[in-house]
């Protein structure tokens, strides 16, 4: 596990940018973009550490105004799960058979032990905060987030790559600290590729 998140942050480097002069300015118009964003499809490695136990999977995103698609694949592209969430709720398909609930991140944890921040993922994941009270919020010399603090949930952004969209994020770091007994929860995402509508 070490050694695949070792090779996460290995991927991400990028040549430094020069500062911006007035970076809660370049905050203001940047949230703004990504604020307008409707849709968009992502394919993402993660690699997830809870407590002693963690693991990777790969993750392919599909954002819509009023529902998504989340799949997750393990080794050699067998499919892990399904998830589709929308208006009438959550389903969620394992080899198991298919499962329904009101919360996605809580039927994704009951049913896969993944226990990922689905609702607020779908905001975080475009380098703004989700919906709701924000307990830190840090920005980086450039005017984008360097750190968030929301719902429980430190969300730390490793870098940035360039998209026709804007500056999107490519590596971040999600922690939760004592979640259900299970300890210290860290979430390390790498956005291998971004498709904005």
């Amino acid at each position: 596990m070490v050694a695949v998140l070792a090779v996460f942050v290995a991927g991400c480097a990028t040549m430094p940018r020069p500062a911006v002069r007035h970076p809660h300015r370049i905050w203001v118009a940047h949230r703004a973009r990504m604020a307008a964003i409707q849709a968009f499809r992502v394919s993402a490695e993660s690699g997830v550490l809870a407590g002693r136990h963690g693991g990777t999977l790969m993750l392919r995103w599909v954002v819509r105004p009023a529902a998504y698609q989340m799949t997750g694949f393990g080794p050699f592209g067998r499919v892990i799960f399904r998830l589709r969430a929308g208006p009438a709720g959550a389903q969620l398909r394992t080899e198991h058979g298919r499962f329904q609930g009101t919360s996605a991140s809580r039927l994704l944890w009951r049913l896969t032990g993944w226990r990922l921040p689905v609702a607020g993922l779908r905001f975080w994941i475009l380098g703004m905060p989700a919906p709701g009270p924000v307990v830190e919020r840090k920005l980086d010399r450039h005017g984008l987030l360097a750190s968030l603090r929301q719902a429980g949930w430190s969300i730390r952004y490793r870098s940035y790559g360039r998209t026709p969209k804007g500056r999107l994020p490519r590596f971040l770091t999600l922690t939760r600290e004592g979640v259900s007994g299970s300890g210290r929860i860290v979430v390390k995402i790498r956005i291998d590729r971004w498709r904005v509508t």
